[in-house]
């Protein structure tokens, strides 16, 4: 495996590339190129800034944390890491400390006032808000030598650009999930998106749905939402800018509640294998990616997740991946969308047997071509240069 990555590292030299593998042999096999990809464009190339651009599951966090710890081993770089939200910030330390890479680090919140001045390296966990006032305030402190930022959806709905010197993506959701690397996915589609609605199709059918999230664009809807699960009798926690998140997300972790009832706080940094459903409230392609993303991180018991998203939205999740089924609430059931196979089966075979169709031109078209022919013969003509528009 190791000397088929080496192969596959196209622009880095071969004891570059060995040298990265031999580093990274627990890496899938696009974790491996992103990680020489980086090393060289930071070290040979002396660029000043990345961005890695891999969806949600796809194991950002430690890329960043292995493409830091290459950087400070060969270069000796002080490194700070910088995440909007604290918990993101105790999980890259702890993915640190499990998988033993060593990396030596200045935990920094985003809206930290007082952070360490000159540092060499900072990386930017969910580096689409790098573009935020409380990050220029970061940057102006700090002045590192180097940015690496990390996202899954790295483009803002205010169009304010991010600036980084090169973008490596290696893996789109599609690839992902076609490699196995994350679940597959069942697409729902529902008539509306109301609190009330989307609530009572949850209290409908629970066994279906499963540990789910359910994404609003206001707490007033999330409010109504909890109050018809609280009417069902469904075991569930709206979680706020100001709730004790990290009670709320154990106690679904260990199942005392099913259902999670937010506007945007978990579209972050929330990894959760247990959660099988995502309701996703109609939104744009960047905020439906982040909402749907939380979904795909694989689990055993739970091989294939879900997605709810309703007749309105602007961005249906497939397309950006294929699911493996699609269905719609119509006539009080779920109907299928999925292509039926014998239909699929009788159109390739008519196929087949058009093209084996053999058919005569017209005789006038016959004699034309002759004539044409034997003109351009005796006038030694490229055929290539001719307009046959008459024929």
């Amino acid at each position: 495996m190791a000397e088929e990555l080496v192969e596959g590292l196209s622009g880095v030299s071969r004891s570059t590339a060995s040298k990265i593998i031999a580093n990274a042999l627990e890496t899938r096999p696009y974790q491996a190129r992103i990680l020489a990809l980086a090393r060289k464009y930071f070290i040979d190339d002396q660029l000043r800034s990345l961005l890695i651009d891999s969806p949600t599951g796809s194991g950002k966090t430690i890329m960043g944390l292995m493409i830091a710890k290459q950087m400070q081993d060969q270069l000796g770089l002080s490194v700070g890491w910088v995440a909007m939200r604290r918990h993101l910030l105790a999980q890259a330390s702890e993915e640190n400390d499990r998988k033993r890479i060593g990396l030596r680090a200045t935990w920094i919140s985003m809206f930290d006032k007082n952070p360490p001045a000159s540092l060499d390296l900072l990386v930017v966990d969910e580096a689409q808000h790098d573009a935020a006032q409380s990050m220029a305030h970061l940057h102006n402190v700090i002045q590192p030598r180097y940015i690496l930022g990390l996202s899954a959806t790295p483009f803002r709905t205010d169009r304010i650009k991010l600036c980084f010197d090169k973008v490596i993506k290696e893996a789109g959701i599609h690839r992902l999930i076609q490699d196995g690397y994350l679940s597959p996915f069942h697409h729902y589609t529902i008539p509306e998106y109301t609190p009330e609605y989307v609530a009572q199709t949850y209290a409908d059918d629970p066994q279906r749905w499963g540990k789910s999230i359910l994404y609003f664009h206001t707490l007033e809807q999330c409010q109504r939402a909890s109050d018809t699960l609280t009417q069902r009798g469904i075991p569930h926690e709206v979680v706020t800018g100001s709730s004790d998140r990290e009670s709320q997300i154990e106690a679904f972790r260990s199942g005392r509640t099913h259902v999670l009832i937010n506007c945007m706080v978990l579209a972050e940094g929330f990894d959760c294998p247990e959660l099988m459903t995502v309701f996703c409230r109609p939104s744009g392609c960047s905020i439906t990616v982040q909402m749907c993303g939380r979904v795909f991180r694989k689990h055993p018991d739970h091989p294939v997740k879900q997605i709810v998203q309703c007749q309105q939205t602007r961005w249906p999740f497939h397309r950006t991946a294929d699911p493996l089924e699609q269905y719609s609430w119509m006539e009080g059931r779920w109907k299928s969308l999925k292509l039926n196979r014998q239909i699929q089966e009788i159109s390739l075979r008519a196929v087949h047997a058009l093209a084996q169709c053999k058919t005569e031109l017209p005789a006038f078209l016959t004699k034309q071509a002759k004539r044409r022919s034997r003109a351009l013969r005796g006038q030694n003509t490229d055929l290539s240069e001719m307009d046959f528009e008459g024929l």
